[in-house]
């Protein structure tokens, strides 16, 4: 099982959007067995799924049009300071876990889970205030790589564009943080209206669901290449696969 935290001390950035791009698509279209786990306290991902999806899934199987499973995925929310006993727990069950956490990096519980994972993805963006939160987030995972290398622990982390616009601002902060060595994703997500409808049912990768959200043929190859080159560089190899 590989576990894959989506963090960022600033808000507002992308996290729940990453995670439900990437976990739809790598439960619906690559076949891993997928987790979400939402240790957010604001709750989105779990809201998401309770008051926009579930009344969806039991209108259908009032009309008898239900397909199962509802979900590709499995979710459940999960406290900071529990979520590695809950993990231990179904460690089985599943190849590929996404966490949620909170906008902050300041407790011993988000340390904790940080540590424990084998991937952090960071959103980053371009304003001066998201520049500032993200340089700062990523030298404290550099710091945890080190700790983790030490150890012979298996630990990566990855800034990754989740609403890239091509803006200078954004390829100078390429360039900053390759400059101090901090590790990103080349593939990214485009800052378009599609990505703001979440839903926990679908894939970006199913045709129908992209027609229903307005989004292009430019959508599929961008999320296609986003898992790609995440199961490449966190070694979700095809043997994970159920």
């Amino acid at each position: 099982m590989k576990i894959i935290c989506v963090a960022n001390q600033k808000g507002g950035i992308g996290k729940s959007t990453l995670i439900t791009v990437l976990a739809g698509a790598l439960a619906a279209d690559y076949g891993y067995r997928v987790l979400v786990v939402d240790a957010d306290s604001q709750q989105t991902l779990a809201g998401v799924r309770l008051t926009n999806d579930q009344p969806s899934v039991e209108l259908e199987r009032e009309a008898g049009t239900l397909t199962e499973p509802a979900f590709p995925y499995a979710l459940e929310s999960v406290g900071m300071s529990q979520v590695y006993d809950r993990l231990d727990e179904i460690s089985d069950d599943y190849d590929v876990v996404f966490i949620d956490v909170p906008g902050r990096s300041d407790d011993t519980a988000m340390i904790d889970v940080l540590s424990g994972a084998n991937v952090v993805l960071v959103p980053v963006g371009a304003s001066d205030a998201e520049r500032l939160a993200t340089i700062s987030f990523m030298q404290l995972l550099q710091e945890i790589s080190r700790l983790s290398r030490e150890q012979g622990l298996d630990f990566q982390f990855f800034g990754v564009h989740s609403h890239r616009t091509n803006l200078k601002e954004e390829k100078d902060m390429d360039e900053f943080t390759d400059a101090l060595g901090l590790p990103r994703l080349q593939a990214s997500l485009r800052q378009l209206g599609c990505y703001k409808r979440l839903s926990t049912r679908y894939s970006y990768l199913n045709p129908a669901y992209r027609r229903a959200v307005g989004a292009d043929a430019s959508v599929e190859a961008e999320v296609r290449a986003l898992c790609d080159e995440l199961i490449a560089r966190a070694g979700l190899t095809a043997e994970l696969v159920s």
